[in-house]
């Protein structure tokens, strides 16, 4: 009788003899594909600067290389779809100018196997490098585009955060007063909410932002129009030393917008008036057509006058009374 390991072994032995055979089978069709060689251009170069006193000042050039591999075709294939890059590490830095021999070792191969690299070209490259700087900026909102017609702000855009930190090359971040936000499209706004936008990098090259991205909060609310009678045209008669007479004596105020900012606009607060300086100097009986100065009325509200300007005649005879006022 066999033994017990014998019998192990000889269990399922069909089996296995055809596991083992196609294992012998996959590994000598592994071993006798052809390796291949192909030359891919225009690989990238991106240049990691370990020391934070410096930065780089401007791409590497030149910025791409071009690349040639060995292995099997199917690896070549997959690394030619994923794409790769050439990672230099910059160590130990002496000089803003500085030129460093590619290595085959900072070509990023993936997870594939038996790829190797043939060649680099060309095999050097030239880094300019520049002290670093760090500061931080206020971040500046742009807009474009408005919202649909039928809506309108009920308050002022909401920024979050309102700085950002910025890191660079000295001659880059010294004069900057702020960063831009890129323009943020309000047409994309149909209704209340916080959005994501990105700070606008364009001509930054070789700086670092933290954050990157900021929120813009938009608060909207139908349009609606109200029409407010009878607001008195105030004049300052004291900076004339006379009476006036104003025609007309009182305006119509049209007022648009966001519906809580124009329903709670109070007509008492409002002040529709006139610049005296615009009055200096006239003599009795001059008429002068002066513009109309509107103040009171809330931010992001449109108010249109029932007339821009008014016309303002200096009494020829005080005793002769006449519609004046003033204050």
């Amino acid at each position: 009788m066999a033994s017990r390991p014998g019998r192990v072994l000889l269990h399922n032995w069909r089996l296995k003899l055809a596991a083992l055979g196609l294992s012998v089978f996959l590994w000598g069709l592994v071993q006798t594909e052809p390796r291949n060689q192909e030359t891919f251009s225009s690989i990238p170069i991106i240049v990691s600067v370990a020391d934070t006193a410096w930065t780089l000042a401007a791409p590497p050039s030149p910025a791409q290389v071009e690349l040639r591999l060995g292995g099997p075709a199917r690896e070549i294939i997959r690394l030619a779809r994923e794409g790769t890059t050439v990672r230099v590490p910059l160590e130990g830095i002496n000089s803003a100018d500085t030129l460093v021999s590619l290595r085959r070792e900072w070509v990023g191969l993936g997870e594939g196997r038996g790829l190797s690299v043939e060649s680099l070209s060309p095999v050097n490259i030239r880094v300019s490098l520049e002290r670093a700087m760090t500061r931080t900026l206020p971040i500046a909102l742009r807009t474009r585009g408005a919202v649909p017609s039928n809506m309108a702000l009920a308050s002022p855009l909401g920024l979050n955060p309102r700085e950002v930190r910025i890191r660079g090359p000295r001659s880059r971040i010294e004069g900057l007063d702020s960063v831009h936000l890129s323009p943020f499209d309000l047409t994309a706004a149909q209704a209340s909410g916080v959005f994501n936008v990105a700070l606008d990098t364009t001509g930054l090259f070789g700086v670092m932002l933290v954050p990157t991205t900021a929120t813009v909060g938009v608060r909207l609310e139908s349009v609606v129009e109200r029409v407010l009678s009878g607001l008195t045209v105030f004049v300052d008669t004291e900076r004339i030393g006379t009476e006036v007479v104003v025609d007309p004596l009182s305006v119509q105020l049209r007022v648009t917008g966001a519906r809580t900012l124009v329903t709670g606009i109070q007509p008492e607060l409002l002040r529709v008036w006139v610049q005296g300086e615009l009055l200096t100097g006239m003599a009795p009986g001059e008429e002068r057509r002066v513009p109309l100065q509107i103040d009171g009325v809330p931010d992001l509200v449109t108010a249109v006058p029932s007339t821009d300007v008014v016309t303002v005649r200096r009494a020829a005879d005080l005793a002769g009374g006449g519609d004046a006022s003033g204050w």
